[in-house]
Parts: structure tokens; C-alpha cells; sequence
């Protein structure tokens, strides 16, 4: 497998769409795709003007020539019908479909109001949706979808529509990855636990910048391994699963999380008592 320094890989020749790219998972995913060289689609809501796409070109070097800055909102569908047009087009076959794009919100049920549960559905949920409808019919046999749903969607949370939403997508991947089998097409979901983006700290109108220290720290004490994951990490797992070597893997949920769902209670429970 290329790493970037121009052997040929499983990737070249290969298109592939990632949606969140801009920055985060979803900007060291395109990167690594990038670096394998594949064609890659970066999709955001963010305009190509953005500073943050000016990082991702910078970081792909000689790479970012393969590389398709596209501004599309991913719960819109118009968008996802242009985009199919374009790769349809293009010639590149798509090999690979990353639904990386969501929001998060960090509300009870009781404080969520119904237009911020609808945004993190239209998103989280009905963006990986409407991307399988419209790009599905494009891939070809071998080709794999990831779709990114959080320990959020593998255990309770405290905000609901965040919770739901996951858990959601869960079942689209299976739903999915039943409907694709017989062509040839694997559908799985990451779930990353823990990860030090940007966002994991980000002040908003439920957690002060005090709040959003004190969530990164509860998610990292309840993290066997005492640390949040590297984008990159989150990344080299997407690739595992888009590539050859997951060829038998579909309809699976992959927990990208130190150890977190596994055990983090546990985890906590043995080192107060002394027993960890």
C-alpha cells in the first residue's frame, strides 16, 4: 500500500468521496486517500476560499492535483445528484464512500428544540443517506462505503439527537450493507470514541469553554488508553475498512475508541478502587 512516496497502490486509478473534508477525520481521511492515490472528491459546506481547504492542499503536496474541492451541503439532494453526474462523467470509477460529514449537539430531550433534532438527523443521518442512494449505482464490484457513527451510537449518551442519529446510521450500514452484497459492495461503520479535533473543545451554547474542558476530560478518564485518538488514527481505520484487506468485512461496526466502549466503566470503577 502507498504511503505517499509514488508506489503504485490498490488506489490509483480509483476515485473515491469524502464528506466532512475539510478539516478533522474527514481532512485526514481525504489526505490519506490522497497520498494513496486515489482521485478524491472533498466535500464540505465550507467555500473553497476557506483557509482550512488551504491546509489540506498544502498537506497533499504534489497530491492535490487528484484532488475535487466541492462545496455541497450533504442533506441536500440536488447536491449528491450533481456530484453522481460529475464522477459519472469523469470517467474514474468510484471505489470508495466515506460519510464522514455530522454535527453534534449536546441537549437533553427536554432542551432539544424539534428544528436542532431535524439538523442533526438531516445531517447525521439523512447525508449518509441520500449519498448511498445517488453514488451506490456508480461503484462497481469490490467497491466500499464507511460510515462514521461515534460510541454515541454503541451505548447511551446524554444528548439525544446526537444518540439517535448514530444509532440510526447503525442500521442504515446494515440495512445497506444487505441491500449491496450481491454486487460486490461492503458497507461498514466506524465508531470513533474520544477524538483530539478541534470540535472536542469547541465552547458552544450549552458547554462554556469551562464545560467543554471538563467533557474532554471525562471522555479521556473513561479511556483505558488516557488519551482522545488522532484524526490520522480515525483515518488509518476508514482505510482499513475501504481496502482490500477488509474484503469479508460488511455489515460491521468497527469501535475506534482506546478501549472506551470495551470497558472505560470498568476501567474507572479499577483504578478508584485500586484494583487498575
Amino acid at each position: 500500500m502507498r504511503t505517499g512516496n509514488g508506489v503504485e497502490s490498490y488506489w490509483t486509478g480509483k476515485a473515491a468521496v469524502v464528506t466532512g473534508a475539510a478539516r478533522g477525520q474527514g481532512a485526514a481521511e481525504a489526505l490519506r486517500l490522497l497520498q494513496a492515490g486515489a482521485t478524491v472528491y472533498a466535500l464540505d459546506v465550507l467555500p473553497d476560499s476557506d483557509a482550512t481547504w488551504t491546509d489540506l492542499r498544502a498537506a497533499a503536496g504534489a497530491d492535490a492535483e487528484r484532488l475535487r474541492i466541492r462545496v455541497a451541503d450533504v442533506a441536500r439532494e440536488s447536491d449528491w445528484l450533481t456530484l453522481a453526474e460529475e464522477i459519472s462523467q469523469a470517467g474514474v470509477p468510484l471505489y470508495g464512500l466515506v460519510n464522514n460529514a455530522g454535527v453534534t449537539l449536546r441537549k437533553t430531550v427536554t432542551e432539544t428544540t424539534h428544528a436542532e433534532w431535524r439538523r442533526l438527523l438531516d445531517i447525521n443521518l439523512d447525508g449518509p443517506f441520500l449519498a448511498i442512494r445517488n453514488l451506490a449505482g456508480l461503484m462497481p464490484e469490490g467497491a466500499a462505503i464507511v460510515n462514521t457513527s461515534s460510541t454515541a451510537g454503541l451505548t447511551g449518551y446524554f444528548s439525544a439527537a446526537y444518540t439517535a442519529s448514530k444509532w440510526a446510521l447503525r442500521g442504515l450500514t446494515r440495512a445497506a450493507s444487505l441491500e449491496l452484497a450481491g454486487r460486490g459492495i461492503r458497507v461498514n461503520t466506524v465508531c470513533p470514541g474520544l477524538v483530539e479535533t478541534p470540535m472536542i473543545m469547541q465552547p458552544n451554547a450549552v458547554h462554556d469553554a469551562g464545560r467543554a474542558r471538563l467533557f474532554y476530560e471525562g471522555n479521556r478518564d473513561a479511556t483505558p488508553l488516557s488519551r482522545g485518538a488522532d484524526a490520522d488514527e480515525i483515518a488509518a481505520a476508514v482505510m482499513f475498512l475501504l481496502g482490500p484487506e477488509a474484503s469479508f468485512i460488511t455489515g460491521a461496526d468497527l469501535p475506534v475508541d482506546g478501549g472506551m466502549t470495551g470497558g472505560g466503566v470498568y476501567w474507572r470503577i479499577g483504578k478508584s478502587t485500586g484494583n487498575l
